[in-house]
């Protein structure tokens, strides 16, 4: 009997520190990755709004550069799209329009709806077959300042 109590402590000790745990875990709604296969690499200030000049992106998958509007630090309207193969890809150019704040947003998306297709839509993200990738339970995204 005393080592069944014993046993039922801790499980229930082992349950509320997993709980705890969890109310830590960011809301990832995306698709989760590693850091070796999911990566983005550019300049966090650069000059215009008419492009964006992304060094170097590293995708799990065919995937889409996106480009938003910096809305008080969430994506606003999308000013950007670029549809990029797996793997490496570097010295890339983000056509933009319509840049109307001087902070966007750049995060790299999986193509897993319609192939070449971009299917995502921020009120039903959960549901987008085109989320983002989340690495060590961030999205990979970056602001960049464009002036």
């Amino acid at each position: 009997m005393k080592t069944k109590l014993i046993l039922v402590s801790v499980s229930i000790a082992a349950l509320a520190l997993l709980a705890g745990c969890a109310a830590e875990t960011p809301d990832v709604w995306g698709y989760v990755t590693t850091a070796d296969s999911a990566q983005l690499e550019l300049a966090e200030e650069q000059t215009g709004n008419t492009s964006l000049a992304v060094d170097r992106v590293v995708a799990p998958e065919n995937s889409w550069i996106v480009v938003h509007l910096d809305d008080n630090g969430a994506p606003g309207d999308r000013v950007g799209l670029l549809a990029i193969e797996e793997g490496e890809s570097a010295d890339l150019v983000v056509p933009l329009e319509n840049v109307t704040t001087e902070k966007v947003i750049v995060a790299v998306h999986a193509d897993r709806g319609a192939e070449g297709e971009y299917d995502f839509n921020m009120m039903e993200k959960e549901t987008s077959p085109d989320r983002p990738f989340f690495v060590d339970g961030s999205e990979l995204a970056k602001v960049v300042t464009l002036k």
